[in-house]
């Protein structure tokens, strides 16, 4: 099993789910996005989180947990594809999650500081140029550093399971409770049932086959990351590259986090290597402590998908934060709150899941799915898509929709429920 730098905060135990119960509001998924649905929501109604595993034991333990408006999608483009009015709410969505989290931190301890954000652009000065433009006229005051970066200042960074590990004493939760069907607001484990008025699925990938048509709005890709000791910081900060194949940085503390080689889950290429290359040269005397492999929900569209599930009355979804964890999360429980509460959200328009969706991404991940389901070998319990052995890893792979087994047929990336067996 990996374990990251997060996972020295050590969680409590919570016991399963042994009766039938009721409550006002269930949320599915112990990650940061449920826990932080859960905590706003347990301040009015009576909520209950259930998770399959352990709570925060999948994609938020291996976070780097960086809190920004900068971000991988390139606000130009956004202007170009959606509009002004769409890149201003999302940017303006951004920042006030910032603010969120800088409310909490005045009442609980999680590491959170304010830190510079780059995004840089090595090889595309005009590029950067004609971002950096983007971003003043949605009103943003960003800068370029060091002639080949734009800077957001005051931007954040924290540590999500100490922020986790004090959240949880304010909410009922049970762990390794797997629910497997969801009718007439009732969540089924394989032995209880659990009857909501609401209900709010925060699992990541969502678990319900083709609700909501998420296989077709959704791929997973993962990212590699290390932890290198000791490198005497001169700033906090963090920072992501414009181009594909760019490594990401973030200090904490005396540390500081690297990632990057990012692609599709079920493709193989290359791993750790460009880490460990960047590594050797820049930190020759430096101990790598930590190394693990994260993954990501991606949306055709580059936004998230918060609202409605398919065409349930009071299931709601949060799923398709991109690399944007941190952010996504605090919006998903501003939004869902909201739409519980019978509030309307100023931002809940463009990250609905009914909004339209790009053409090209839906179709080429539909022909990614066919060419997979013809290939004769071991098939994942989601869809059947064919698995793919990851030699560096040693796991099994989709590539349809990035649920990932270890060797034993355990499942350490959803949206598979079952255990496989590959042997």
């Amino acid at each position: 099993m990996e374990y990251t730098i997060w996972q020295e905060i050590q969680l409590p135990k919570y016991p399963s789910l042994d009766r039938d119960i009721t409550t006002d509001v269930l949320v599915v998924g112990g990650g940061i996005c449920g826990v932080l649905c859960a905590y706003r929501l347990a301040k009015k109604y009576k909520v209950v989180l259930v998770e399959a595993n352990q709570i925060a034991s999948s994609r938020t333990c291996k976070t780097t947990a960086t809190i920004t408006a900068l971000q991988d999608i390139r606000y130009r483009d956004l202007i170009q594809q959606k509009g002004i009015k769409t890149a201003q709410l999302y940017l303006e969505a951004n920042l006030e999650c910032l603010r969120e989290y800088e409310a909490l931190a005045q009442e609980f301890d999680f590491d959170f500081e304010r830190v510079a954000s780059y995004k840089y652009f090595k090889n595309n000065k005009r590029l950067m140029e004609e971002e950096l433009k983007a971003i003043q006229k949605l009103g943003f005051d960003a800068t370029i550093a060091d002639d080949y970066a734009i800077c957001f200042p005051n931007q954040a960074q924290m540590n999500p399971l100490k922020l986790i590990s004090q959240l949880l004493s304010h909410i009922q939760v049970y762990e390794h409770t797997p629910i497997f069907k969801i009718k007439n607001h009732i969540a089924y484990t394989k032995q209880y049932k659990i009857n909501a008025k609401y209900i709010i699925v925060a699992t990541g990938y969502p678990f319900l086959k083709w609700k909501g048509l998420f296989p077709l709005k959704l791929t997973q890709n993962k990212s590699y990351v290390a932890v290198i000791e000791n490198t005497e910081n001169k700033e906090s900060f963090h920072a992501i590259g414009y181009e594909e194949g760019d490594l990401y940085f973030r200090t904490y503390k005396n540390k500081c986090i690297i990632g990057g080689n990012d692609q599709k889950t079920g493709k193989g290429i290359a791993g750790f290597q460009p880490l460990m290359h960047y590594i050797v040269r820049q930190y020759p005397h430096h101990r790598i402590s930590y190394q693990w492999v994260n993954q990501d929900c991606v949306s055709v569209d580059g936004l998230p998908y918060i609202g409605p599930y398919g065409n349930f009355k009071r299931v709601f979804v949060a799923t398709g934060f991109n690399l944007w964890g941190m952010t996504g999360a605090m919006l998903s429980s501003m939004i869902l709150s909201d739409c519980i509460e019978k509030k309307k959200n100023r931002y809940s328009e463009i990250v609905s899941p009914k909004r339209r969706s790009p053409v090209f991404p839906i179709l080429k991940n539909t022909g990614t799915a066919i060419v997979n389901l013809i290939k004769p070998k071991k098939r994942c319990n989601h869809l059947g898509c064919a698995l793919y052995f990851n030699k560096e890893e040693q796991v099994y792979e989709c590539p349809c929709h990035g649920t990932k087994y270890n060797q034993q047929g355990d499942i350490i990336f959803n949206p598979a429920q079952k255990k496989k067996k590959l042997k």
